[in-house]
């Protein structure tokens, strides 16, 4: 069930070609030579191929760059993993800087396999809007505080609940969750995301130094924290957990867990950290963002989020840097 697609889009077998090429724009310092691009929907978002270039180009997601092509690449390609709202802007790299391409991402046939998506620049009161299409939405417990770039969690009782996701299928043998986030407080356990329904569960979240799950010589001192991926059956004793060098407190980073139905590998700032082996199908439903989804467990996260990405597929390395790179 891996590559089911979007809640409400048609299922396609194998990538859909979306028979977009867009031509180089008229302009001062335009190159000369014939140049076009065609995107591919793939699970992660849009393959990107030039199918004629005549000058290096930087691709830029959002304002970031996330990619670039030299002068005579076509035929090769990369994916963006483009949501609801993006902008893909083409740029040539040559003194004139002209802008080649410039396009909003708004059909859904253009974006990845999300499950939900959640960007928190904007929000306000008590619901987290879920921007994939999707409807599944969360609703803010104990009183968190939009920040306007991020929605920032008091370490006590701040928490969103996302209740019953809408997804065509109970259960699925991949899935990607990615979250950015900081914490301020590296001496204490604290949940980023956790869902859990009868034994299936899966999670990420922070663990202090001095926490005896965590391995020896994974981190030390006051200020720093391990990242934890679990996915398991285990009902919530998260025996397959995998856990990522030492952070400081303070910092921002991107957090990424895939599992394939076979393995869960956990991603810090883009770089692998460590796999683990469960293999079958998990479930999708009931989420908790910033606490422990178990009653009675507190685990509060104390500090900020700025986004959250489920995907029904399960990224490679290639797919995470670029990800990351986007979500950072």
């Amino acid at each position: 069930m891996g590559n089911v697609l979007l809640v409400g889009v048609v299922l396609v077998v194998g990538i859909v070609l979306v028979t977009l090429s867009f031509a180089f724009l008229d302009g001062t310092g335009a190159p000369s030579a014939d140049a076009s691009f065609e995107y591919e929907q793939t699970p992660v978002g849009l393959r990107m191929t030039p199918v004629a270039l005549g000058t290096d180009v930087a691709v830029q997601l959002n304002g970031r760059t996330v990619t670039s092509f030299e002068s005579g690449a076509a035929g090769k390609s990369v994916v963006i993993p483009t949501a609801p709202g993006d902008r893909i802007v083409v740029v040539s790299q040559d003194g004139d800087r002209s802008v080649l391409v410039d396009r909003e991402i708004d059909d859904r046939e253009e974006i990845g396999q999300f499950i939900s998506y959640y960007t928190f620049e904007s929000g306000s009161g008590d619901t987290l809007v879920d921007r994939s299409g999707n409807g599944n939405d969360g609703t803010a417990n104990g009183d968190p505080r939009w920040t306007g770039q991020s929605l920032a969690f008091d370490g006590v009782d701040d928490a969103v609940s996302v209740d019953g996701f809408r997804t065509p299928v109970d259960s699925v043998d991949e899935f990607t969750i990615a979250v950015t986030y900081r914490t301020d407080d590296g001496g204490k356990k604290q949940e980023l995301v956790e869902h859990k329904s009868s034994n299936d569960n899966w999670l990420l979240e922070l663990k202090p130094c001095s926490n005896p799950q965590v391995p020896s010589g994974t981190c030390s001192g006051d200020e720093e924290y391990a990242p934890v991926f679990s996915v398991d059956q285990s009902g919530g004793s998260q025996d397959e957990q995998v856990f990522g060098g030492g952070q400081k407190a303070g910092t921002r980073r991107v957090l990424v867990g895939t599992f394939d139905g076979s393995e869960h590998t956990l991603y810090v700032d883009g770089e692998r950290e460590s796999t683990g082996d469960y293999s079958g199908e998990i479930s999708m439903g009931d989420m908790t963002i910033g606490k422990d989804i178990e009653p009675g467990n507190g685990d509060y996260l104390d500090g900020e989020i700025y986004e959250i990405r489920l995907y029904y597929t399960a990224f490679d390395a290639e797919a995470v840097r670029v990800l990351t790179d986007t979500m950072d």
